[in-house]
């Protein structure tokens, strides 16, 4: 996968909106989504493990990309199938601390409890439930990048989810399902004294707003507010999908952070990431010859 078409591809839903103030949005938890859909929390106890109930409601179409089938980027006959095949799959492309940056650290907890999923309930209330049965596995990760000593800017919460679900249709629809979330929640509580504000969420399918290497893009911007850390801060999450992976990043700012820093934070990890999961799962078609990630050596 090129790096420069994903980066591509990160970028334009920051410019390019779903003309929905109330649009489609997905959530994390650092005031930030956790992921499996993924949403989950920056540094927090959020949502632990992703979200969604994996099958379509009663009377809704299947989810769709912009063109062609779910698995014209992948190659099916890549994708787990058991749950340790998910897991180790998980290893292989879940970020360290050393993926955001030099002095980003590892939170406490760092990685949320086995076998737990975020959801969002109808009072727009994030909780935790057991992952849904069209899920093989699930793994989020916490991160914070620390107050600066001099300048006077504050902490940043980092969060990251994988989840690997049994089939392309199944992370589709958690995809879906996230998309309208934001519809009728554009404040949500993340956990008692903690929540997010302002939401405004884009979509890019395959084939729309320069994506052409994810099945689907979302993104959602907007301020994360906490009793103890303070806010309003810049918050940034983003939700990929690839095959049967989805994957995703959020940030919840500090004091003098900027909307820009927290953007960069979630989308450089999230491009390597991605990049990652097309050595999975990508179809022979898909493959650039690549074998470095953006921004070590030989793949800068």
């Amino acid at each position: 996968m090129n790096s420069v078409l994903v980066g591509s591809v990160l970028v334009a839903g920051c410019t390019t909106e779903n003309d929905h103030d109330d649009g489609p949005g997905t959530r994390s938890s650092t005031g930030e989504r956790s992921p499996a859909g993924t949403r989950s929390p920056a540094g927090g106890n959020a949502k632990e493990g992703g979200r969604g109930d994996g099958s379509p409601g009663t009377g809704t179409d299947a989810p769709a990309t912009a063109s062609g089938p779910l698995d014209a980027l992948t190659d099916p006959a890549k994708y787990p199938t058991t749950a340790a095949q998910g897991q180790a799959v998980i290893g292989r492309l879940i970020p360290d601390a050393a993926l955001f940056g030099a002095d980003v650290r590892p939170a406490v907890p760092y990685e949320a409890a086995p076998g737990r999923w975020s959801d969002l309930a109808e009072n727009c209330v994030w909780r935790v439930e057991e992952t849904p049965q069209d899920v093989l596995a699930t793994r989020t990760r916490y991160f914070w990048l620390p107050a600066e000593k001099s300048g006077g800017k504050g902490a940043i919460r980092l969060s990251t989810t994988i989840t690997v679900h049994r089939t392309a249709l199944d992370a589709a629809w958690e995809q879906a399902g996230m998309l309208e979330e934001a519809l009728g929640c554009r404040e949500q509580v993340l956990r008692p004294g903690e929540r997010l504000t302002n939401l405004r969420s884009y979509a890019f399918g395959q084939g729309e707003g320069s994506n052409v290497d994810l099945d689907d893009s979302l993104l959602e911007t907007g301020e994360c507010r906490s009793e103890t850390r303070g806010g309003p801060y810049p918050y940034f999450w983003q939700q990929a999908a690839l095959g049967s992976v989805v994957m995703s990043a959020s940030a919840c700012g500090g004091e003098g952070r900027t909307a820009d820093e927290i953007q960069s934070l979630v989308q450089d990890p999230l491009i390597r990431v991605m990049l990652r999961a097309e050595k999975e799962i990508g179809s022979d078609g898909s493959d650039t010859g690549q074998d470095t990630e953006p921004g070590t050596k030989g793949g800068s």
